[in-house]
């Protein structure tokens, strides 16, 4: 596939799974041993359960979520998606009660697309911030200058 027609599926993945919550589509887009790559999260399955499990914590969490792709860049069979995503949490997270607060969450996904479906993604996204944003960690004191 060329790196345009990867680009389009990473578009469609973004539009359809996450901002849509139609997650029926994994099986047909991501191979049978797809594996994702998560900071502290060992526990996923191999294959499109993954994607769906994770994007469906996410959606059911924050019913409005919306991820804005601010770039897209693809070489050979790798496309990188630099995010913004947004959402209010209206339902548990991770055993957090729902708070009623907006999240705005920046990250980066890289995607390796094998015979035209997801191989394998790598995730890096700013916990620690949605954490803060939600009002369940504090954030960080600030620094007085050096003695």
């Amino acid at each position: 596939m060329s790196t345009e027609a990867n680009k389009a599926l990473i578009r469609y993945l973004i539009e359809e799974g996450l901002n849509k919550g139609n997650l029926d589509m994994a099986a047909e887009h991501f191979l049978p041993d797809y594996v994702v790559h998560i900071p502290g999260r060992t526990d996923l399955p191999r294959g499109p359960e993954s994607f769906k499990q994770v994007i469906g914590m996410w959606r059911a969490a924050f019913p409005d979520w919306h991820m804005t792709i601010e770039n897209l860049i693809a070489d050979g069979d790798l496309v990188a998606n630099r995010f913004t995503t947004r959402g209010t949490h209206r339902a548990p997270l991770m055993g957090i009660p729902p708070t009623g607060r907006s999240m705005t969450v920046h990250g980066f996904e890289v995607h390796r697309i094998q015979d035209g479906k997801v191989a394998e993604t790598w995730v890096a996204d700013d916990v620690p911030g949605i954490l803060m944003q939600l009002g369940v960690v504090a954030p960080p004191q600030k620094m007085g200058p050096p003695r």
